[in-house]
């Protein structure tokens, strides 16, 4: 089902990809606040307060060049992450991943790999992109080993462009290509 061009939800087969609710809002800010995901996946100096994280969401629900959707258990109400294709080009036939897993007890349980298999083929098949990239930071290695499952690629690094509080640490710039990336078979 579509809403203005774009799909209102995208189904898997434990998790369904939403459209986002400003009541979910507050629990955004929760995860964009943690120290731990903000390490993680944040280019940001610290982490989101809650007025910047509402803003964030708001933004993002007017955007062109931004798709984003919560990440939820089929059956449950309360969403367990957030996934987005951010900065679509049309002359490029692109786009950035950006994904998390808020709750520490939600992560490892496959659903953010489900939730990326979901949102490529959304990309690939459904808006005729070429390309999704991401990057993710060298210490990340949890992360780089799903995304190299997934089917994405190396490109290359931008050294030292993040800072922690231990020094500075390359990002991994990786991608997916339309006709590299083969769809996961149909589990059983």
């Amino acid at each position: 089902m579509r809403l203005g061009g774009k799909a209102r939800t995208l189904d898997g087969d434990r998790t369904q990809l939403r459209r986002h609710e400003p009541g979910n809002y507050g629990l955004y800010a929760e995860w964009y606040g943690d120290s731990q995901i903000w390490h993680l996946t944040s280019w940001a100096a610290t982490p989101l307060g809650q007025s910047a994280v509402k803003r964030l969401f708001e933004e993002r629900d007017l955007s062109t060049t931004d798709d984003s959707f919560a990440i939820h258990v089929n059956g449950e109400d309360e969403p367990v992450g957030v996934i987005s294709l951010m900065n679509l080009s049309e002359a490029n036939a692109s786009a950035d991943l950006s994904v998390i897993v808020g709750h520490p007890d939600d992560r490892n349980h496959g659903f953010g790999a489900e939730a990326i298999e979901r949102i490529l083929r959304y990309a690939f098949e459904d808006l005729g992109l070429n390309r999704v990239g991401l990057s993710v930071f060298e210490f990340n290695e949890s992360a780089i080993s799903t995304y190299e499952r997934l089917g994405f690629g190396h490109e290359g690094r931008l050294r030292r462009a993040v800072k922690r509080e231990d020094g500075f640490h390359d990002a991994i710039l990786m991608s997916a290509l339309r006709d590299e990336w083969r769809p996961p078979p149909p589990r059983s």
